[in-house]
């Protein structure tokens, strides 16, 4: 599989582990400690588990791309994937275009947070630091592979 396979499989991982995880999270979590009373603005515990899931994506995906490739370079170019379009994804709150709250009336299923993750207000210093906590961790999940895989002749 050539380098841009690799980093193209790498990135999809890491959707479906940033995907996977917070959700996991608000089943354990549920409602109430995950949103504050009355809105969909997340607790600092929800802040302070997104930015975990951040680093943790990347901590999974740079190891599997440095054993697949074997090249140092493919971990770097997904860790630069991500910091900018994390920081794309992010412009619209950093530049103050948000929407307005909606506000939440009572719990929710788990069906109904997944369609509101839409309505989810994190904090901009938040989303500001998530694309480099992720390109961190690609970075430093794909470090110790590198180190290990290397056979001295």
């Amino acid at each position: 599989m050539n380098s841009f396979g690799i980093a193209f499989t790498g990135s999809m991982l890491m959707v479906v582990v940033l995907f996977a995880t917070p959700t996991a999270a608000y089943l354990g979590l549920d409602t109430e400690r995950t949103f504050l009373p009355g809105s969909f603005a997340v607790t600092p515990l929800q802040m302070v588990m997104f930015c975990f899931f951040q680093c943790d994506a990347g901590l999974v995906t740079g190891p599997v791309m440095s054993k697949q490739s074997g090249d140092r370079r493919v971990p770097r170019i997904v860790a630069g994937m991500t910091s900018t379009f994390g920081m794309l994804m992010a412009l619209p709150a950093i530049r103050g275009t948000v929407r307005d709250a909606v506000p939440r009336d009572g719990s929710l299923t788990a069906m109904q947070a997944m369609q509101a993750m839409l309505q989810v207000q994190t904090p901009v210093r938040i989303q500001s630091i998530a694309p480099a906590l992720a390109a961190l961790g690609v970075s430093a999940g794909a470090t110790p592979m590198s180190v290990v895989g290397r056979r001295r002749s």
